[in-house]
């Protein structure tokens, strides 16, 4: 296990996040009103500003600002993404530092999590773009840095060659704590290497050094080495000491990553002196440590250890355990998943379970990795012999040529002309050589450039299609809206026109304004639509969960199809197959959008046969399924259709309109709700669509269907001023309180608002936000100045999350969205002011129509019984009573669902005789 050298690596970090901020002018504007949002709120807030359009320069600061606060976070994968596009924006608006700093970033992200090749891959070309100026002490960092990961990555050799290139330049140019540094980190990659002695001499040169540069960090470093330096001469006693003084350092300092590497270290000297608890808590107290850390390396060493001590204490299912986990974080960051260390403790855990055969091979594979590290050592022992061999030879023939010189010197006039002679040949022949090395490297240099310039272009004719193929999705998406938008607004004009203009009987007013007010309900749900879609792509998308009786959620979905199902000549079927006190927890109101949108697709769809919402459910949640004899869907379309401004081909759109968002945002609320919807079709037949939701589900009082429904008929007492400066706006919600039994005082701005307050002393108050003269949140303010210590509710159109909880942060009690939807008004009315429920509306629930659709399709569903009953299938008879029975429980007769429930009962245990009875009893049944 090496021991990374992060305090260096931070400070680093620090000078760059700085750094940045400070020449990022031309962003300074949008940074500042970013930071003057509340600090929990800054990072979102940022990220929303993304989807506003901005300069590039703009989207360059944003990014880094995001990045950092993710960095600061620990997330580091969002930030190595973050830095990613600040490093592209870079490119071509920031300096060559700037665009040098964004990759070694990315470096530094992707090393905190471990992934050390990938870190090494940014580090690389954060060089490749500084070394277009002369700046060399960046360059040492990133050799440095290069270095640490490979090192991580157990890559020794190449680790010590980027830190002696390091090294060369820190001597030249750096000052003396670049140079202890870098000292200090070459001696961890000999620790790495197990060469201990060579780095004990290292910090023996070194060691005072960190002292006398207040280089707490770095001594601490040097303590925990020097501690694995003793345990590896098994001299523990003092190997605990120099941990326990690191540890201590680590602690006084947070220095979390590296007091997690001590806390290992401690853990493994304790195994290997056979206490086992010591090293159990220690490895817990590390693990804790390393929860709020995505680091691969910390949690795979944590693990090993782990495995290690449940082998020890004869725990091997949870030992074979720890070792899986070891092996699934080793590949994320490594191809070589298995050390010999690792190798052997699952050679003991097997044996220990008694499988030999495994066991004989894990020992083939642990003798196989022993080898494969003897002969690396034995390559790098041979190494650094032939070195010391080449250098003794090169000795040689440095004293051979002194010998020939001093010959050369008594001989120097007669052979005076040959040596001019020689020499001019050896001039020429270098000057030849340099020729061609300079022509060859040119060479090189041109290959690799066209390479690059091959490639860029190949980038850019990539994104050239990306952006050609969105810019068609969305020319697609505007007509289609643009249709779905002017379609009803067309039928609002026209029947408006018509109703001011007189062109009206008065007689058909009523149903005119119904025209009017149905199209504006599917202009409303065309916009919430895109909204929801964009809440979600904005990960802002909240859920409500409550208790939610089936039945009542079903009687909304037939009240809402039923008609538009009759007016097709088709049929609309709920085949309910749970009972009617049956309930469930979820958010009521997207459950419902997203039947909405299965069954207006069906019904749309569907030109002839029928509609069906089969209910059933399991112990885990809810399935709806969702089958009709429309279309169908070509094989090859069945994936598209869930994507944004889908809808399989351009023709369904003309012919049967909309915009494509349905089954994208129906599928993405599913997903957010913890399901999800599957779909099966053959063209020409029909579709099937299956809505699953994971929920709790549970008998409910049956009365509590009949309150729920009744609650909505309220009236209340008590006064409320209104705030609003729109008129009509103001006369709707007037009328809409006045109907209630409120008494209203209305006023046009703020001032007035404050006035009526602070006269009538109301129980509530409705206030808009934007006002002439006075605006909401200071008629707010200045209410609360005076002592108004009531409700005050915003009214306000801006319904996005972070309005609403800057609305509540400055004082307002709750908010209401416009337009105004009378039931979320009543809801929100119950909480402030007295109720008063009218009885009568309270009795009991009207669903005539529920009852008239199941009476109109009993005869069809008897039928089919008769039918089936003539063919002997018993299947088919179970399977259509048992589809009747729930609904007929709730819409028809005791007598009519009796008898379904005993067809059902007879059919499961094959009494064909009595089956046929009872069906002849239901089919003489007169129905009502």
């Amino acid at each position: 296990m090496s021991q990374r050298k992060l305090p260096r690596l931070l400070v680093c970090i620090q000078l760059l996040v700085c750094s940045l901020f400070t020449s990022l002018s031309y962003g300074d504007a949008l940074i500042d009103d970013i930071r003057s949002q509340p600090q929990q709120l800054q990072r979102d807030y940022a990220i929303s500003k993304l989807a506003q359009p901005l300069s590039e320069p703009q989207q360059l600061a944003v990014n880094a600002f995001i990045a950092k606060q993710f960095f600061e976070d620990s997330n580091y994968e969002k930030a190595a993404r973050y830095y990613l596009r600040a490093e592209q924006l870079a490119a071509k608006h920031g300096t060559v530092i700037e665009h040098s700093r964004y990759a070694q970033m990315q470096g530094v992200s992707h090393y905190y999590r471990g992934q050390d090749l990938t870190a090494i891959e940014d580090y690389l070309r954060a060089i490749e773009i500084i070394e277009q100026i002369d700046k060399p002490i960046i360059a040492a960092h990133l050799y440095n840095n290069i270095g640490l990961a490979y090192s991580g990555a157990d890559q020794i050799e190449a680790a010590i060659a980027s830190y002696s290139k390091a090294k060369e330049l820190y001597d030249e140019y750096g000052d003396e704590y670049d140079q202890v540094n870098i000292m200090h980190n070459i001696a961890v990659a000999y620790m790495d290497w197990y060469r201990f002695e060579a780095a004990f001499d290292i910090y023996e040169q070194i060691g005072d050094s960190f002292e006398r540069l207040g280089d707490t960090i770095g001594q601490a470093q040097m303590e925990t080495n020097l501690g694995s330096i003793y345990q590896s001469r098994m001299d523990f006693e003092q190997a605990e000491i120099y941990y326990q003084k690191a540890l201590v350092k680590y602690q006084e300092n947070g220095d979390r990553p590296n007091h997690i590497v001590n806390l290992i270290r401690l853990a493994e000297l304790n195994f290997v002196q056979g206490r086992f608890d010591a090293a159990y808590t220690q490895m817990r107290d590390a693990q804790a440590q390393a929860e709020v850390m995505d680091n691969l390396h910390y949690n795979s060493n944590i693990k090993e250890i782990e495995a290690k001590l449940l082998f020890a204490k004869g725990q091997y299912k949870q030992a074979q355990q720890a070792l899986r986990e070891v092996y699934t974080m080793r590949e994320q960051v490594t191809d070589d998943k298995a050390s010999p260390a690792i190798s052997l403790i699952e050679l003991l855990v097997t044996a220990a379970q008694g499988d030999h055969v495994k066991s004989a091979l894990l020992y083939e594979r642990y003798e196989r990795q022993q080898q494969e590290m003897l002969s690396n050592k034995i390559a790098s022992s041979l190494n650094d012999f032939q070195a010391k061999y080449n250098a003794t030879e090169l000795q040689q023939q440095v004293d051979s040529l002194k010998q020939q010189q001093q010959l050369d010197k008594l001989e120097a006039q007669q052979r005076r002309q040959m040596t001019f002679l020689a020499a001019g040949i050896l001039i020429l022949a270098f000057i030849s050589i340099v020729l061609l090395f300079r022509r060859s490297a040119e060479r090189k240099a041109t290959a690799m450039l066209e390479d690059k310039v091959k490639q860029r272009t190949k980038e850019l004719e990539e994104l050239a299609d990306q952006l050609s193929a969105a810019n068609e999705i969305k020319s697609q998406f505007l007509a289609n809206i643009s249709h779905e938008i002017r379609t009803p607004l067309t039928s609002i004009m026209g029947q408006a026109q018509a109703i001011i203009e007189g062109d009206v009987p008065a007689e058909q007013v009523a149903k005119e304004l119904r025209v009017i007010y149905n199209n504006s309900q599917h202009l409303g749900e065309l916009i919430n639509d895109v909204l929801d879609l964009s809440k979600i792509e904005a990960n802002k998308l909240e859920l409500v969960i409550s208790t939610v009786s089936i039945c009542s959620l079903l009687a909304d979905i037939n009240a809402m199809f039923q008609p538009s199902a009759s007016q097709k000549g088709i049929l609309f079927r709920i085949n309910n197959k749970l009972p009617a006190s049956f309930g469930a927890e979820f958010d009521y109101i997207r459950v419902k959008q997203v039947l909405v949108n299965l069954c207006s697709n069906a019904v749309k769809f569907t030109e002839q046969g029928e509609v069906e919402l089969a209910i059933t459910a399991d112990e885990q949640g809810v399935c709806f399924r969702v089958k009709d004899t429309g279309i169908g869907i070509a094989e090859d379309k069945l994936d598209a259709i869930f994507a944004n401004f889908s809808q399989g081909d351009n023709s369904i759109s003309r012919r049967f309109g909309g915009t494509g968002l349905g089954l994208s945002l129906s599928q993405q609320l599913a997903q957010i709700m913890g399901g999800d919807i599957s779909v099966s079709s053959v063209l020409g037949q029909g579709s099937t669509f299956s809505f699953y939701i994971p929920c709790r589900c549970m008998e409910m009082d049956e009365r509590s269907n009949d309150t729920i429904q009744a609650a909505r008929a309220l009236s209340f007492s008590g006064e409320v001023v209104l705030a609003e400066d729109h008129e009509d706006n103001r006369r709707l919600i007037e009328r809409l309180l006045t109907n209630l039994g409120i008494k209203v005082h209305s006023a046009a701005n703020g001032e007035q608002a404050v006035e009526l307050t602070l006269q009538h002393c109301p129980d509530l108050v409705l206030m808009d936000i934007q006002m002439p003269k006075m605006d909401g949140l200071e008629a707010l303010n200045l209410l609360r100045q005076c002592g108004y210590t009531q409700p005050i509710i915003a009214l306000t159109a801006n319904a996005m999350t972070h309005d609403i909880e800057r609305y509540k942060a400055a004082g307002f009690t709750n908010h209401l969205a416009k337009p105004i939807e009378k039931e979320e008004f009543c809801r929100t009315l119950e909480h402030f002011l007295n109720v008063e429920i009218d009885a009568r509306a309270a009795q009991s629930v009207d669903m005539s129509d529920l009852h008239e659709s199941f009476m109109h399709t009993l005869p069809r569903e008897i039928e089919s019984l008769v039918n089936a009953h003539a063919r002997n299938d018993l299947d088919e008879i179970k399977a259509v009573a048992h589809r009747l029975a729930g609904a007929a429980q709730m819409f028809a007769s005791q007598t009519i669902a009796e008898l379904v429930c005993d067809i059902e009962l007879a059919a499961k245990y094959q009494d064909k005789e009595q089956v046929g009875v009872l069906i002849e009893d239901l089919a003489n049944l007169e129905l009502e």
